[in-house]
């Protein structure tokens, strides 16, 4: 489906066919709308924002500037997050950095028996992702919890996790204004990770133990050419074992699988 076919079906409340098939009623009000869509993409929104949706694992998830919008990489590292829980008996899962909560409304809509915390530093982000659990029906399911990372879940009494499965951000700092205009528009927040992009797996890495169950697991989404420079972060943890590196459908790695000693 073409940009401007997706702008009209979402205008419309209509299919596809039903733009070639059916009579249907363009007043003025949808015309001027349509135009400032089209403006608003002129300008380097993303599409996703001016429809205000964005599909993930073929649920339909609300975005907008606060959030990163989904994308099919991510899809790679939910789907072995889900069949890693159905063959290791998970019962807790954190997912960290979770924006929209499109991996956390995802999990919990394959592994019903999963209970899963989703959390996130940007308050305005887990705003949207409480609607979308809503959407899902899955609001009961996913405990939300503002932190910056780790920090709300080391204090007494707070759960302990299976599994950690997180899409930190991963891009250097310098890199982010050479970035498409389209990802330029997305919250900084979600991308900045710092002079060589490993901020965040750095922290990850050094600090999941804190929450981890024993034989705990962590799932981290990873950036181009970063696996070389997290396997270090991994081995001088120590407290990790490499399990698996993911690759994406074009054969790159696109994530990696450790397994708390």
């Amino acid at each position: 489906m073409t940009e401007i076919e997706q702008m009209l079906t979402s205008l419309l409340s209509c299919k596809r066919t039903d733009l070639y098939t059916k009579d249907i009623t363009f007043n003025n009000g949808k015309f001027n709308q349509l135009l400032t869509m089209l403006k608003r993409r002129e300008n380097g929104e993303p599409l996703q924002y001016i429809l205000g949706e964005a599909e993930f694992m073929g649920l339909d998830f609300k975005v907008d500037k606060r959030v990163l919008i989904p994308r099919p990489e991510t899809e790679i590292i939910t789907e072995k997050a889900i069949e890693l829980s159905k063959n290791n008996s998970i019962s807790k899962i954190l997912d960290l950095c979770t924006g929209c909560g499109n991996i956390a409304v995802s999990l919990v809509c394959s592994l019903p028996n999963v209970e899963v915390f989703a959390s996130d530093i940007s308050v305005s982000a887990l705003s949207l992702a409480k609607k979308n659990a809503l959407r899902h029906k899955m609001q009961k399911k996913i405990k939300f919890v503002q932190s910056d990372l780790f920090k709300a879940f080391t204090k007494r009494n707070s759960p302990k996790f299976d599994f950690i499965v997180s899409n930190p951000p991963y891009v250097r700092n310098e890199e982010i204004d050479t970035l498409q205009k389209e990802v330029r528009r997305e919250p900084r927040i979600a991308l900045d990770a710092g002079v060589d992009g490993l901020d965040f797996y750095r922290r990850i890495i050094n600090n999941a133990a804190l929450v981890l169950k024993k034989d705990g697991f962590v799932l981290l989404e990873i950036g181009f050419g970063q696996v070389q420079h997290i396997k270090k972060i991994v081995l001088s943890s120590k407290r990790f074992i490499l399990q698996e590196i993911i690759k994406d459908y074009r054969n790159i790695d696109r994530g990696i699988l450790l397994k708390l000693k």
